[in-house]
């Protein structure tokens, strides 16, 4: 557990440290020059350096995660898929609204969002990058940390999803973050990998900054409350949305949720758990532990069949 919480800690240091200080040089350099610092596109490219360097960091100084392993996507059927996919969806509108309903303050303003939607360095940080790299250091490191190390799933899972909440550091973003966070986590210990996650969350960022770049100016007053209706038609799709949310986890979290494990001969979902430099541990030992039960039953037969024999020949004497 330490260490999985260090790791978090880490990243944030070097990534939102390690940026902020080079941000400030920047702009000091800049302004010593007596020139407009272009502060968004240096904002973008030091968080993206950043995070590339705070993943190295964690995977090959901590080595709390497996790589390439966890890039290894297992085999799933289309129908399972779109679970995780409604799920997401399901979560992330009810999250949306109940953020805004309770009203939480908002320390991320609409219009840098807007301004990172037209940039081509905050668009790839923002949508691809800082997706993936999130799902590294919550998913990988933290969630399959915990359940490689003995933890069990659903508490690998709440300590991710708590944890991606409160490093957002900002209240309107919590809530939301945390439910997403335990959809990931689930779908991440379903697959054992940070494939399907990884594309659902660089969808969920996406998203957003296509709102932000559709709606413009008005993105500041856009109401998603209002948009439903009011907040009773709103409180009946939060319940709506939790409610088909949580059934769909629910499927999803049956001991085999993949189509994969129950086809004849294939190996099962790989759960972090049980991966080892990304092949499966408990197969092959089940495997030969099977071998061994064989063996032993073969032994059994054989001296049986002597100890009946040595009896006969006594009895015929």
């Amino acid at each position: 557990m330490k260490k999985a919480l260090l790791s978090v800690l880490v990243y944030l240091l070097i990534s939102q440290g390690g940026a902020g200080i080079v941000m400030a040089l920047i702009a000091i350099i800049y302004n010593l020059a007596g020139k407009e610092c272009p502060i968004l596109t240096v904002m973008s490219v030091a968080y993206l350096y950043f995070m590339i360097f705070a993943v190295l960091v964690c995977w090959k100084g901590m080595k709390v995660m497996e790589i390439p392993a966890t890039f290894k996507a297992s085999k799933m059927k289309s129908s399972w898929i779109l679970m995780a996919l409604a799920a997401a969806f399901f979560g992330a509108f009810a999250g949306n609204l109940l953020t805004e309903i309770t009203k939480l303050p908002n320390f991320v303003e609409d219009n840098m969002i807007l301004q990172l939607a037209d940039s081509i360095w905050g668009i790839f940080t923002v949508a691809i990058v800082g997706p993936i790299a999130e799902e590294l250091v919550f998913r990988e490191g933290v969630c399959g940390y915990l359940a490689r190390n003995g933890a069990k799933p659903v508490k690998a899972v709440w300590v991710s999803a708590i944890l991606f909440g409160v490093i957002h550091m900002n209240p309107a973003q919590i809530l939301d973050a945390m439910l997403i966070g335990v959809i990931l986590g689930v779908i991440y210990i379903k697959t054992g990998n940070i494939v399907l996650t990884s594309i659902i969350h660089i969808l969920n960022n996406s998203i957003a900054l296509t709102q932000a770049r559709v709606l413009g100016d008005k993105a500041e007053e856009f109401s998603m409350v209002e948009w439903v209706g009011g907040n009773i038609p709103a409180g009946i799709c939060i319940i709506v949305g939790l409610a088909g949310c949580a059934y769909l986890l629910k499927v999803m979290w049956k001991p085999t949720p993949n189509p994969s494990q129950r086809e004849g001969g294939e190996k099962p979902t790989p759960n972090p758990s049980q991966r080892e430099g990304g092949e499966l541990v408990k197969s092959e030992e089940s495997s030969l532990t099977t071998k061994a039960a064989i063996e032993r039953e073969k032994n059994d037969a054989c001296i049986s069949s002597s100890e009946r024999e040595q009896a006969r020949t006594k009895f015929n004497h």
